[in-house]
């Protein structure tokens, strides 16, 4: 986990040096927050610990929308039952149904695990 944020920190210091050598250091604070949002995001995703089997593979359709246009894209999804049953939804990454998969906490990828 402490691979993660040097190499966290070390992004959002280039980000920093570039945004103040480009002659937007006003710009700072916005930067500072982006850097807090994305910390709260990796911490939640290492902190992460389960297992659990994979149950269905879907394909949906998924509302997508940027500045220039407005449309769907088709996503496929892996469902996984996990240990204490409950169900997990993620895309899927080449899974298969009943696929055992294990997500470690301080890791940041899921393994296949038979």
């Amino acid at each position: 986990m402490i691979k993660y944020f040097f190499i966290w920190m070390t992004v959002w210091i280039l980000i920093s040096i570039l945004v103040v050598a480009f002659g937007y250091s006003n710009a700072l604070g916005g930067v500072a927050v982006a850097a807090l949002i994305s910390l709260f995001f990796m911490i939640k995703m290492l902190a992460e610990n389960w297992t659990g089997t994979v149950t269905d593979v879907k394909t949906e359709e998924v509302y997508s929308s940027d500045e220039d246009s407005v449309g769907t894209s088709t996503v496929e999804y892996a469902y996984i039952k996990l240990s204490n049953g409950k169900t997990k939804k993620i895309q899927n990454m080449g899974y298969k149904v009943g696929d055992k998969l294990e997500k470690l906490r301080g890791e940041a990828s899921i393994r296949v695990i038979n």
